[in-house]
């Protein structure tokens, strides 16, 4: 149903003394992440620190590699003696195996 208009004068909304505050219209959004040049300096970095590990790690191999070097120059003459006495013992074995063998050929 509708309502019959009254003989009152219509009341009319109106804006509040000195006005409507202002509206700012400028966009507020928020950051979507660090710069790019931002990115290229961090990758900068770590590729650089990456490089920094490599290059000590390979000090550090060769360190341990001629550390191993020296010692095995070290135990060398002992390996060396350790053998050749094996070599003898094996070869007077054979010597005698073979002098078994042959002892009974004459002229050997």
């Amino acid at each position: 149903m509708s309502v019959r208009p009254s003989n009152l004068p219509p009341v009319q909304d109106m804006p509040p003394p000195g006005g409507y505050p202002k509206v700012d219209l400028v966009r507020a959004v928020p950051s979507r992440g660090p710069k790019g040049w931002q990115i290229w300096a961090g990758a900068a970095l770590m590729i650089a620190w990456g490089f920094n590990r490599v290059g000590k790690t390979n000090r550090e191999a060769a360190v341990q590699k001629l550390e191993e070097r020296k010692f095995r120059y070290a135990v060398v003459p002992f390996l060396q003696a350790e053998a050749d006495q094996e070599y003898m013992e094996r070869e007077e074995a054979n010597l005698k195996e073979e002098a078994e063998i042959m002892k009974d050929v004459p002229g050997w």
